[in-house]
């Protein structure tokens, strides 16, 4: 599997996460830390050096078990050569060639992306912008930054300025955002709704009302966009009239770029995402009011869908990007196969939580048979059982026959001859499957002459092989023996299936695939997974085997 780092640098935290490109992003490890700006570039660099060791150590990987290192950060930057050019929140980065330090120092090349941008490129590929060709995405955190898809392209601009549309004049007066007053930021961010939360207060306060946060003790300088959306949500109409005029100044802004940009989607995260409610009304009139209406009709207005996550992918794909690898995840179609699929979640609402993890592990599966490839299995006592349960499942027909096909079936039928007429009837298709639970004269010999939690491990190294694939069930993630296998796998370059119960333990940071069943006990995890890797071979079979239903018959 390729490894990404991630290195997503603020000014007031940062962290170094450490993510898996198998069949999408899997964020696999994070570090986070204060960036203690005041205390100069070089104590953040440190910082952020010696969180990338821990964490390539923490995961058992060298450098070079990583494609690359993707870097967000606030602008002013030159993403092309990797500068970072003296951003407001961190001073004393001038000039800093920060890609240049970090290949140095680590050996693999470094990219650098402007946060916004970044950010906007996960909703794109990963996110509410999935699909679209042309998108705009707007920050609408503590600032109000944006990035801009166009034509299926990042667009950046001359010298990286691109998308600053927070420092756009919405009026002659109003909050200062961005250094203006009166800007679309000092308007609609969230540091911009605090700020004329804050001014309406006093406002009133100076005509004698007195608004209901005051009277709940909240001091003027205290207030702030979540205090007075969480006011809203509770029906007080100070609060609402305040997100109104907020909505408006940003369907205001937002049919500023429908004109000019002509965008499918405009995407919106931080305080959008949790007031949209109060936003929304006036933000679509104003709209309506404002910008054309054949732009206005096919553009939508929507909330970002990667939630708490948005950050931490942004640095990641800011790697994917430049390398050109496509991080959104492959896609099942096959009606057939996602009938399967969904059923599973019919029967067991409780899976709903392992829903992503099952389709990844389900797509790789498919491509290591597509490739070739064969599945190994281990795990200890039922697992052990359920690891030959699903050989029997893969290796022979499970839901419907599976005849050979014709070139195959005439060559078993010349091999065994008139004597046997009926011997490629007999058989039929297979997808190579192997148990290690059940060798046992290998386990006696080994057990006896070697440390008997290696057993696993060395089965994987006799018979894996890069490009196989590995299902590795422990109920509790902890199991010495099966964490051994799946670390020789990773060496040889097997890729890796968990099926496990609760948190995962210490396999689900080492899978590509981790499916997480809830359980209060070892046998309430168990009677989870039964179904959940009945659906996969069924899953399997289907896209493999499919054969008409007057076959199927």
């Amino acid at each position: 599997m390729k490894y990404c780092i991630g290195v997503d640098i603020g000014g007031t935290k940062c962290a170094v996460l450490l993510a898996g490109l198998s069949n999408g992003i899997r964020l696999l490890s994070k570090i986070q830390f204060p960036t203690e700006a005041k205390k100069g570039f070089h104590h953040t660099k440190n910082n952020i050096f010696t969180a990338i060791r821990r964490i390539l150590v923490e995961n058992n990987l060298s450098p070079h078990d990583a494609a690359a290192i993707g870097v967000s950060c606030g602008g002013p930057l030159d993403s092309e050569k990797g500068l970072i050019l003296s951003p407001p929140n961190l001073p004393g980065w001038d000039s800093v060639p920060f890609t240049e330090m970090l290949t140095k120092e680590f050996g693999i090349p470094a990219f650098l992306q402007n946060d916004a941008n970044a950010c906007a490129l996960v909703e794109w590929k990963l996110g509410a912008g999935r699909g679209t060709r042309n998108m705009v995405f707007l920050t609408m955190g503590t600032g109000m930054g944006a990035g801009i898809i166009e034509e299926g392209m990042l667009l950046r601009g001359e010298n990286d300025m691109a998308g600053e549309i927070g420092h756009v004049r919405m009026a002659q007066e109003g909050p200062v955002g961005f250094g203006k007053a009166g800007s679309f930021e000092g308007f609609c961010s969230g540091g911009g709704i605090g700020r004329y939360a804050q001014q309406k207060t006093r406002e009133w306060l100076d005509a004698g009302k007195e608004p209901v946060w005051i009277r709940d003790g909240i001091p003027v300088e205290c207030v702030d966009a979540k205090t007075i959306g969480d006011y809203a949500d509770r029906g007080d109409e100070d609060a609402k009239e305040i997100y109104r005029f907020a909505g408006e100044k940003l369907g205001e802004g937002i049919s500023i770029l429908i004109d000019v940009l002509n965008p499918e989607k405009v995407v919106i995260g931080g305080v959008f995402g949790r007031s949209e409610n109060q936003l929304r009304p006036s933000m679509l009139e104003a709209i309506r009011r404002e910008a054309l209406k054949r732009s206005a009709g096919v553009c939508e207005v929507v909330p970002a869908e990667t939630g708490e996550k948005l950050g931490d992918y942004a640095s990641i794909i800011a790697a994917c990007y430049a390398m050109g690898i496509d991080p959104a995840p492959e896609e099942e179609t096959s009606p057939a196969v996602l009938r399967y699929y969904e059923d599973l979640f019919v029967r067991y609402p409780d899976l709903e939580p392992a829903r992503v993890d099952l389709m990844r592990a389900y797509l790789l599966l498919r491509r290591t048979y597509q490739r070739g490839g064969k599945l190994l299995l281990c795990g200890n006592g039922g697992s052990a059982s359920d690891c030959g349960h699903i050989v029997g499942e893969l290796m022979k027909s499970f839901r419907f026959d599976r005849p050979l096909n014709k070139a195959l079936a005439g060559r078993i039928a010349a091999q065994f001859g008139p004597e046997n007429p009926g011997a490629a009837r007999s058989l039929c298709g297979a997808l190579p499957a192997v148990s290690l639970c059940e060798h046992t004269s290998f386990f006696t010999a080994f057990c006896n002459d070697a440390d008997p939690s290696m057993a696993f491990a060395q089965q994987v190294i006799g018979y894996g092989a890069a490009g196989d694939a590995l299902f590795a069930i422990s109920t509790s993630g902890n199991s010495r023996n099966v964490l051994n296998a799946v670390l020789a796998a990773k060496a040889v370059g097997l890729n890796v299936i968990g099926l496990t119960g609760k948190d995962g333990g210490k396999l689900k940071a080492l899978c590509d695939a981790a499916i997480c069943v809830p359980g209060g006990s070892t046998a309430e995890i168990q009677e989870r997974h039964l179904p959940v890797y009945h659906a996969l071979c069924s899953m399997l079979e289907e896209y493999f085997f499919d054969v008409s239903a007057e076959e199927k018959k």
